[in-house]
């Protein structure tokens, strides 16, 4: 007897029994950024249950991996996070150095840690303004992408590339900074807090804004950490755990910033823990560039170990290695083992379990993606509430299906 079926022999004794409502969103809706399917079971309009199907974007990313070199690998791991690429680049290189026991010079470290958090505001910034585009908002996207354009100049200067730039290589980073970099970066820093201002001014008072978002979609501390949540989900629920502060990597462990938490772990706070991480994100960045600037210009020697790349020219064919002698005698392989690399990007806790067999390609790759772990998080966080709070649960957890359906 089908579920229908079942319900209606029940409607017999009890006339008051109706039948639930399943809404189908997705995988092609305007509210959801990419392709993803979520079944809302309600009654009437409260939600009962939600359930996700994803898979509609799958590029098997990981077994591509494998049959890349180590250097083409980033370019793979970048378009996972596309947000905010970056930090793809950092892992693949970060395992490399573990493997290979690469020592990365502290200038290049400090470039690191600029180039991560100019990617983390990028994304953030973008995602307030799909926030708000979630809440019939047209104002904040426009907003949102004007100081976002600022962060991608930046980029661009020191990559020629505003999103996929792949800047940050094994062994350090690829170049020194143009001279217009640092003053650039600094005028970022000085206008970029004004305009955040404008937008809690803007969001945070707004009345409607309130009403949709505080105690909707609470996560409770408990359930987080069963749930593997990180990032500011986790932060938002008042688990103060950040890989930058708890398990320093690039700079970070020489550079002064504060963990915000929230209280209640609702939307609300999940909106204003990311606010917050913007504000820190500046301080992190006036560090770098103060560092940067009174450490003078390094030779390019000291910036960059040699590279993966390098050690892959000169293994190939003997006609580049003539033609670039100084790569011909580096030693530099990536040995047989396996490695765990994790770094603290926009939406949590992204880690790349590596393993190689010590031949010119890994092995094995997996992506540990934070918005697996949120995504299903949608069911206990939407129980009870409107069908419309749907839409603003989803938002403030911030999903990258691009992470999901690797």
């Amino acid at each position: 007897m089908t579920l229908a079926a079942e319900r209606r022999a029940q409607a017999r004794y009890d006339p008051l029994l109706t039948e639930k409502l399943i809404a189908s969103i997705g995988p092609q809706h305007p509210s959801l950024t990419a392709p993803v399917q979520l079944r809302v079971q309600t009654d009437g309009e409260l939600i009962e249950h939600v359930e996700v199907e994803c898979g509609f974007m799958h590029r098997g990313i990981e077994q591509l991996a494998t049959r890349r070199t180590w250097a083409q690998v980033a370019p793979l791991l970048s378009r996972c996070e596309w947000l905010a690429g970056a930090n793809g680049d950092y892992l693949i290189a970060a395992a490399v150095e573990a493997l290979a026991g690469i020592e990365v010079p502290q200038r290049a470290q400090y470039l690191r840690s600029a180039v991560l958090e100019l990617s983390r505001i990028s994304s953030h910034l973008f995602w307030f303004g799909d926030l708000g585009l979630e809440l019939g908002a047209i104002t904040p996207i426009f907003w949102a992408l004007r100081e976002r354009e600022g962060a991608l100049d930046m980029l661009e200067m020191l990559s020629g590339s505003r999103w996929h730039g792949q800047y940050i290589v094994p062994g350090g980073v690829r170049h020194e900074p143009p001279a217009a970099f640092l003053p650039a970066l600094k005028r970022f820093c000085e206008m970029l807090p004004q305009r955040i201002d404008e937008y809690e001014e803007f969001f945070s008072d707004n009345a409607i804004w309130v009403n949709r978002s505080e105690f909707v979609g609470v996560l409770e501390p408990d359930y987080a950490l069963k749930m593997g949540a990180s990032g500011p989900v986790l932060r938002a629920s008042g688990v103060r755990h950040d890989l930058r502060r708890d398990a320093p990597y690039a700079a970070y462990g020489e550079l002064k910033f504060d963990v915000p938490t929230g209280e209640y772990g609702d939307t609300l706070d999940r909106y204003r823990v990311r606010f917050v991480e913007m504000r820190e994100s500046i301080k992190i960045l006036e560090q770098c560039a103060l560092w940067l600037e009174l450490g003078g210009r390094p030779s390019l020697a000291a910036l960059n170990q040699p590279s993966v790349e390098d050690v892959e020219r000169t293994e190939t064919t003997s006609t580049v290695s003539e033609e670039r002698p100084e790569t011909a005698a580096l030693p530099i392989t990536v040995p047989k083992g396996e490695v765990y690399v994790a770094v603290e990007g926009p939406r949590g806790e992204l880690g790349l379990h590596v393993t190689s067999d010590g031949g010119g390609r890994p092995a094995r790759v997996h992506l540990r993606s934070p918005s697996l772990y949120h995504l299903h998080l949608l069911d206990e966080l939407c129980r009870g509430h409107l069908l419309a709070d749907v839409f603003a649960i989803y938002a403030s957890l911030d999903i990258m299906i691009g992470e999901v359906d690797r």
